[in-house]
C-alpha cells in the first residue's frame, strides 16, 4: 500500500501520519509540503512542493500511489476569499488530476467540512467552496470519498488544536454525550481515512456519525465484493 498525503503538519493530517508510519499495511508515504517535516521514517518521503496547482517538479513514482488522503487546509477567517477558494478547491483539483493521470484507479479521499453544500445554497463561504470542491472532484469520476466531520476533538494521542476551534474542545466533548452527528476525536477520523484508502468503501460520502462508528472491520464489510465507490 503506497499512500500520499497533504496537510500533515496540521491538526488532522499529523494523526493521519502517526497512524500511516505505524501501520504494517502500508509500505510509502509521500509527504507533499511546502517545507520539510523534520523528521525521518524509513516509510516517509517528503515532496516539497511550491506550488501546489504545479506538479511538473515532482516524479512520476511519487505521484504513483493507491490512495491520498487530502487534509491540506485552512479556516476562512485566516485568509481572504480568493485565497481560500485558491487552497481548497484548486489544490485539491489539480493534485486529484495530476494522481489520477499517473493511475487513474487510485482512491482520493477528500477531508471536506459537515455544513458542506455541492448546489453552492449555503450562505458561509466556507459551506459553497468546499461543497464545490466535492462536486468538481466527483466529476473526475472514478474513487472519490467525501469526508463530512462535524468538530473535531483533540485526544491524548493527537496533537493539540492551535486554530481558534481549540476553545471549542469542551464544548465538543459535552455535545458528543449527546449526539454523534456534531463532533469526533481526531483519532477516529484518521483511522476512518486510513480504513477507507486501504480498502475503498461502497459509500463515496462519510459524514459525522458514520465517522464515529467506523471500524476496520466496517471497511472491509462495506467494500465486499463492491468493487469501491465510484463517481463515474
Amino acid at each position: 500500500m503506497r499512500l500520499i498525503l497533504t496537510g500533515a503538519t496540521g491538526f488532522v493530517g499529523s494523526e493521519v501520519l502517526r497512524q500511516a508510519l505505524a501501520d504494517p499495511a502500508i509500505e510509502r508515504v509521500v509527504v507533499l509540503t511546502r517545507r520539510t517535516l523534520g523528521r525521518a521514517h524509513p516509510k516517509l518521503i517528503e515532496a516539497v512542493l511550491s506550488d501546489f496547482t504545479d506538479y511538473q517538479t515532482i516524479p512520476v513514482d511519487l505521484l504513483r500511489a493507491d490512495a491520498c488522503i487530502w487534509c491540506l487546509g485552512v479556516s476562512q477567517t485566516q485568509v481572504p476569499q480568493a485565497q481560500y477558494v485558491r487552497i481548497t478547491l484548486d489544490y485539491a483539483l489539480a493534485a486529484a488530476k495530476a494522481m489520477r493521470g499517473v493511475d487513474p484507479r487510485i482512491r482520493f479521499c477528500f477531508v471536506s467540512g459537515r455544513s458542506a453544500d455541492p448546489d453552492e445554497r449555503a450562505s458561509a463561504l466556507y459551506a459553497r467552496i468546499k461543497g464545490r470542491t466535492e462536486r468538481k472532484l466527483g466529476e473526475l469520476g472514478g474513487e472519490i470519498y467525501r469526508f463530512r466531520p462535524g468538530y473535531i476533538r483533540p485526544t491524548a494521542r493527537s496533537v493539540a488544536r492551535k486554530d481558534p476551534g481549540r476553545w471549542f474542545a469542551p464544548i465538543g466533548a459535552l455535545v458528543s454525550l449527546f449526539s454523534q452527528d456534531y463532533s469526533v476525536d481526531c483519532d477516529r477520523l484518521a483511522q476512518c481515512l486510513l480504513d477507507v484508502a486501504k480498502h475503498g468503501a461502497a459509500q463515496d460520502l462519510f459524514d459525522n456519525r458514520t465517522i464515529r462508528g467506523w471500524t476496520a472491520q466496517a471497511a472491509t464489510d462495506a467494500n465486499a465484493g463492491s468493487g469501491g465507490a465510484s463517481n463515474g
